[in-house]
């Protein structure tokens, strides 16, 4: 208890040294007004509806009047459940955003730690492997994407996998199962990943285990590995029957994981198919841009003190998966012979999550997008990166261990450690983008709720319908829980592209007929949002038409500008 006590309280500090200047900015700042906005939204309508209507917790309030909208993107339920009471005690959107996304970090890091320290029984090991996984340069690559940094469930997935491989007990596959579930509900991407990461170590070590039980009766050798032996004097009949009692106990602790996990996912698992019959799967060629290279590891975010400049050359977008020169260099130490089980079984993962990160570009994920229907929702196979340097971390620690049982001396142990620590933080030294929003909405939408009186839920439609303007609708609504035509998530229904054509030259009649055709009530016009006199001209427009009635023109500054937003009701008559 002490020990991951200790764990929580040095990653914290590290966290927000390491992300510095994000602690500074807690309330209000956001690397950009774009992805971050949409994250926050997602925890805010969690939080929202689960005391409400958790049943219908996947008909989000955009892209209206569509159902299960959540489920076109991450949606992020764990953490969302974990943080709603924070939203219930008055915490803003952004702040919660800013506490999930930054306890990514801690607990990936306090949980390898565990995991390392476990496998290893070196603590120094274990605080050397939490440092690679919570601070590997793909995390400051995707500092947009709360989503990425969701992987606090994977090195407790691990754990629980080795107590089901040592002991088969039922109650570890329950909550290997549990964690697997908690890791999909978390990140769909690193949920999948995690599955098939698992299967390559878990497969390693139970068929090598199995092997090796036999093996220690016929020889009567006794293996190093970290799992149960099979003493020289058993019988010979109880020394053949006992691996096949093990592996049974194990594949069945396993199969209670499966189904575990899978009752746990069903209600996302069904969203996301209703919702794949709607917008489809991801093209090749969209999955093939998304695909890492080789050259990929090689490439530092720009952010990256140390690198960013000189790995230049290898940038492309979402596919910076350099995981520092030490972490190599300690996995590679952990990899010289004499080799242990769980060593090979993690060189194994290594392996299969470098060919799976590579996408078109490598075997394994071409067999997954082909034969497995979920992963054809995937874009960026590159993302498996992260799984990379997880298996780095684990290695890592065994070779920050096997080096530190060299020294004798435990001041000088604690010296050597130290330093491989300092040389770590040093290569994955970043300074992140951060930058400050108004946390403020606009006066405009009381003045709508107001408008609205008793009557149903209002549909609003807001303009300018962009991609970059329509992220910071969905923080607005976050105030009055409104229905909105617009939206802004990873997958785009054909509804929406249909609207977004249509009101090319609004508010001409056709845009104004596919409006009211989707139940809308209302019309907010951004003036803050216009450039040149276009707001002038369109708010004259607007009041010009019978069927509109102006509610509300209030001042509103943002984007640097200052100008009105401008609520029309849309009458009775004209629906």
């Amino acid at each position: 208890m002490k020990y991951g006590a200790a764990l929580l309280l040095v990653f914290t500090v590290l966290t927000a040294v390491m992300t510095y200047p994000q602690v500074l900015h807690l309330r209000n700042g956001i690397h950009d007004e774009g992805d971050p906005l949409l994250g926050a939204w997602i925890f805010a309508w969690v939080a929202h509806q689960v005391p409400r209507a958790p049943a219908h917790i996947f008909d989000a309030n955009m892209f209206y009047p569509e159902r299960r909208a959540l489920a076109l993107q991450e949606t992020m339920l764990l953490p969302g459940i974990v943080a709603a009471p924070l939203h219930w005690i008055g915490f803003g959107p952004i702040l919660v955003h800013n506490l999930i996304f930054l306890s990514g970090f801690i607990i990936s890091g306090a949980g390898t730690a565990m995991l390392v320290r476990m496998l290893t029984g070196s603590a120094g090991a274990g605080w050397l492997a939490g440092i690679i996984f919570a601070f590997v340069p793909i995390r400051i690559d995707h500092y947009a994407h709360v989503q990425i940094q969701q992987t606090q469930c994977v090195p407790f997935a691990m754990i629980a996998l080795h107590r089901v491989i040592e002991s088969g007990r039922v109650r570890d596959g329950v909550l290997l199962g549990l964690l697997a579930a908690g890791q999909l509900l978390s990140c769909v991407y690193f949920g999948l990943f995690l599955i098939v990461y698992a299967a390559a170590v878990g497969g390693t070590l139970i068929i090598a285990d199995c092997r090796l039980r036999i093996a220690d009766f016929f020889s009567n050798v006794r293996f190093s590995r970290h799992s149960p032996r099979i003493h020289r004097n058993q019988p010979i009949k109880s020394a053949i029957r006992n691996p096949q009692s093990a592996m049974r106990r194990q594949l069945i602790a396993l199969g209670v994981a499966g189904v575990v996990g899978t009752v746990a996912v069903l209600p996302a698992a069904i969203a996301y198919l209703r919702v794949r019959e709607v917008v489809g799967e991801r093209g090749r060629e969209e999955v093939t841009i998304g695909s890492a290279t080789w050259q990929s590891y090689l490439a530092a975010p720009a952010a990256n003190v140390m690198y960013g400049k000189v790995s230049a050359r290898f940038v492309r977008p979402e596919r910076q998966l350099f995981p520092g020169f030490a972490a190599v260099v300690i996995a590679a130490i952990a990899l010289w012979p004499p080799l242990s089980l769980v060593r090979v079984a993690y060189a194994v993962g290594l392996l299969v999550c470098i060919d799976v990160s590579l996408g078109f570009n490598g075997l394994t994920f071409r067999y997954l997008h082909e034969y497995v229907l979920p992963f054809r929702a995937l874009r960026i196979p590159a993302r498996m990166g992260m799984f990379t340097a997880f298996s780095l971390a684990v290695l890592g620690g065994f070779g920050a261990a096997r080096l530190a049982a060299r020294v004798r001396r435990p001041g000088t142990r604690r010296l050597v450690l130290g330093g491989l620590a300092l040389l770590l933080l040093a290569e994955y030294a970043s300074v992140p983008q951060v930058v400050d929003v108004d946390t403020e909405v606009p006066e405009a939408y009381p003045d709508l709720v107001r408008d609205r009186g008793d009557a149903p839920s209002a549909a609003i439609f807001e303009f300018p319908n962009s991609f970059f303007d329509n992220p910071a609708y969905l923080y607005y609504s976050t105030t009055h829980w409104q229905n909105l035509l617009n939206g802004y998530a990873g997958f785009y229904p054909p509804s929406y592209f249909r609207l977004a054509e249509a009101v090319v030259n609004f508010p001409d009649e056709r845009s104004m007929m596919e409006i009211r055709r989707r139940g809308a009530n209302y019309v907010v016009v951004h003036g803050e949002r216009l450039r040149g006199n276009r707001y002038e001209t369109l708010i004259a427009a607007l009041d010009r038409r019978a069927d509109l009635k102006l509610v509300s023109r209030r001042p509103w500054f943002a984007l640097g500008k200052h100008s009105t937003i401008s609520v029309y009701r849309i009458l009775p008559d004209t629906l």
